[in-house]
């Protein structure tokens, strides 16, 4: 019998103030998958990986970690069970996710904001936190950084904090929204390159990405989303090469043409 997914979401429903956020959403990330998750902004990209670690309460639907339920559980009966904090809480830390403005503590150094949550969450041990947040940091090439406040650091090198700070609960699934986006274009390479060695040692992640090239390159899977549904699912090769989808050809269409744009308007300063 095969493994369940690290993560399968099943009808997932968000609303806001009458406004559906997401519409019935189905997604299921397989043990060693990278998931691309593009589409437009304000598609609802965002919303759902709030909704996988519980930030957001969906109104509807079913979330499974490991398989383990989430936040819902579907009763003998067809009851539906919320859970209670104590339950999310010990389930939380199995999914990582890193945010686009990073979230790190001011007052702390680097190796303390990944040292932190070990031992608040988890109860590690601190002195073996601390092990593993110089390995994770060293990992990310920051090891001469652990010392430093955020202020002091650049955003490539806050981003890369943030990564080791989640990847130091152990988690089974990498959430990563939009890793990219509050970068200068010169440190996007930097942090790519990051994920790309993640992806090299096997780690389940989910990533929302405007990066169409790094989701083509990279992803084995691409999600299409749109007006809070995923519209077209599947191998990266094909979505990109054959989308089914009109909209998706539509927005790949987009893309690559501002892409084109950028790259052929550059030109040397005198």
């Amino acid at each position: 019998m095969s493994a369940p997914p690290v993560l399968r979401v099943s009808n997932l429903t968000k609303r806001f103030h009458g406004v559906t956020a997401l519409d019935k959403v189905y997604l299921d990330v397989h043990a060693g998958q990278i998931v691309a998750l593009i589409g437009p902004s304000g598609c609802g990209k965002s919303t759902l990986l709030r909704c996988l670690t519980w930030l957001e309460q969906p109104d509807d639907g079913f979330i499974e970690v490991a398989g383990k339920p989430l936040g819902r559980e579907l009763m003998p009966g067809g009851v539906v069970r919320r859970q209670n904090r104590r339950q999310i809480d010990a389930l939380r830390p199995q999914v990582g996710i890193v945010f686009q403005q990073f979230h790190l503590w001011p007052h702390m150094t680097a190796l303390e904001n990944v040292v932190r949550p070990q031992t608040v969450v988890l109860g590690r041990p601190r002195d073996e936190a601390t092990r593993r947040g110089i390995e994770l940091l060293t990992r990310l090439g920051l090891a001469d950084r652990m010392d430093r406040h955020p202020h002091a650091l650049s955003g490539g090198q806050k981003q890369r904090v943030a990564i080791a700070r989640a990847l130091a609960m152990d988690p089974a699934l990498m959430l990563f929204d939009e890793p990219t986006s509050a970068l200068d274009p010169e440190l996007v390479g930097e942090v790519l390159a990051v994920l790309r060695a993640l992806a090299g040692t096997g780690m389940t992640m989910l990533v929302v990405t405007h990066e169409i090239g790094f989701a083509a390159s990279l992803a084995d899977r691409i999600a299409f989303m749109d007006h809070g549904r995923i519209l077209e699912e599947g191998p990266a090769r094909d979505i990109m090469a054959a989308p089914k989808e009109p909209r998706l050809r539509n927005f790949l269409d987009l893309v690559r043409a501002d892409h084109r744009i950028v790259t052929t308007t550059v030109t040397p300063t005198e």
